[in-house]
């Protein structure tokens, strides 16, 4: 078996995850690219070192699916990349519940079914499991609190893994990305327009989240930049335990060493500028 080329990546269908495919797999990797629908398995398919399988994160009949297949493919695995992921957006107090299940589902849960399903690849292999986190899993921003709150549970759960992992050869990196150019944004005004207009938070939450749509869609980053930093946590023998991709991480480091109060009424006064 070889087990320094094959790579698992879910949420491959676009973005952050399809650039993290097409990257790996014009390095020599043989990628294992998840997705739910027809037509983004049929693209997959097309490219180079990529095989394209039904992967639904929330789905453990298509895990054990996929898990059977690569099984039957004698490839094994290197690498784990847990990037699919979904965001809820919009003011708490007004968060269906449901909404915060379906957020917790995939971005958490989700990591959880499949990491749990694959790492008898990733023991033989003494691989990589990748956890695609983000910006938001440090810092918290008002008014995308279910996105926000997700991925500080999945950095939660990396440190703990990574810990439990220490004696037996894999190693757990964390990748939290900036603002990157994804066709997430697209979707990012259909979640504001599903909350009550007579909400005391509506007017601040919907300018704040046509403020970070536009960000977003003009000035996010190529999501290739993620993909190379994978590359590099894949390769390097010895890894960062977690890369910070941004434009600016110097602002960042500085929000991590600020105290709270000092960091809300830094918040506040950009708030109150909506």
């Amino acid at each position: 078996m070889n087990y320094n080329k094959a790579i698992l990546i879910t949420g491959a269908s676009s973005g952050i995850g399809r650039a993290i495919a097409e990257y790996l797999s014009s390095k020599g990797f043989k990628i294992y690219a998840g997705a739910r629908k027809n037509k983004d398995l049929d693209a997959l398919n097309k490219l180079v070192n990529i095989t394209a399988v039904r992967l639904d994160v929330t789905n453990q009949e298509e895990i054990n699916s996929v898990y059977n297949f690569i099984k039957s493919q004698n490839t094994g695995l290197f690498g784990l990349v847990n990037n699919a992921g979904i965001a809820y957006a919009g003011p708490l107090m007004d968060m269906p519940v449901d909404f915060m299940y379906k957020q917790f589902d995939v971005n958490l849960i989700g990591v959880h079914r499949i990491t749990k399903t694959f790492f008898p690849f990733l023991l033989q292999s003494k691989g990589r499991i990748i956890m695609i986190s983000s910006d938001s899993g440090f810092f918290a921003t008002p008014f995308f609190g279910p996105y926000s709150v997700s991925k500080f549970a999945l950095e939660g759960y990396s440190d703990s893994l990574r810990r439990e992992l220490l004696l037996v050869g894999v190693k757990v990196i964390i990748i939290e990305p900036g603002r990157i150019k994804t066709p997430i944004w697209d979707k990012g005004k259909e979640l504001f327009d599903k909350f009550p207009e007579d909400s005391i938070f509506s007017e601040k939450a919907r300018k704040i989240g046509e403020y970070a749509i536009e960000k977003g869609k003009t000035s996010g980053l190529s999501p290739y930049k993620v993909a190379k930093v994978v590359f590099k946590a894949l390769t390097r023998k010895k890894p960062k335990l977690r890369y910070l991709i941004a434009p600016n991480k110097f602002e960042y480091k500085i929000i991590k060493i600020m105290t709270d109060k000092m960091v809300d009424s830094m918040v506040k006064k950009k708030l109150e500028k909506f």
